[in-house]
Formats: C-alpha cells, sequence, structure tokens
C-alpha cells in the first residue's frame, strides 16, 4: 500500500468517525470556528475556491495545509462526490494523517 493509500484511507477513517468536515463552505466554517487541526486542499482545486479558503484562514490560528491528490480521490476517501477541501476536525486524526503526508512528501523531494 502506497503512502497516499494509507493516507486516504486514514482520511475515510476519519470520515466515518465524524471527524472530517468538506466542501469550501463547510470548511471555512469550521476555520473560523476555530474547529480545524488539519486542512487538505486537492490539486486541481479551482482558483475560486483556493481564495475563498485562503481568505477565511485570515486571521485564524496555525492550522497545517497540505495540498494533496485529486478532487475525485479525496471526494471517494469521504464516500461522497468530488470534494476539493476537506477539514479534519480530530487531533490525533490531524497527527497521524500529517505524519503519512509527511513522508510522501520527503519521498517526492528524493
Amino acid at each position: 500500500m502506497t503512502g497516499k493509500e494509507r493516507a486516504l484511507g486514514l482520511i475515510g477513517l476519519a470520515s466515518r468517525a465524524g471527524k472530517v468536515v468538506s466542501g469550501s463552505d463547510a470548511v471555512t466554517g469550521a476555520i473560523r470556528a476555530g474547529n480545524v487541526k488539519l486542512l487538505i486542499i486537492t490539486k486541481d482545486i479551482s482558483r475560486n475556491s483556493l481564495d475563498k479558503i485562503l481568505k477565511s484562514l485570515n486571521g485564524a490560528d496555525e492550522i497545517t495545509c497540505y495540498s494533496f491528490a485529486g478532487s475525485d480521490e479525496l471526494g471517494d476517501a469521504l464516500g461522497k462526490p468530488n470534494r476539493n477541501v476537506a477539514a479534519i476536525t480530530d487531533k490525533n486524526f490531524a497527527e497521524g494523517i500529517s505524519a503519512i503526508l509527511e513522508n510522501i512528501n520527503e519521498e517526492e523531494d528524493t
């Protein structure tokens, strides 16, 4: 199993546990409420959606963010139609997913 598959699997598990918010409007609301521990933005997000997310991050506490996968892959992991953005709201899930994504980024750098 690749790191990408492991990360998507853990994102899916977090979603089934009710610890993921997805979609631009829901994620911006979660950011404003201070509930986001990790932000996943797909590599194929539209410029308009990205600007909306970045604007909501202005003034928010520090949030770890990764650009990862495609909207179809993230949607499949969440059991929903294509999703461009997802926010992990649980610290433990966020740490686990971050660790996997860091290793993926390191593998790409070598």
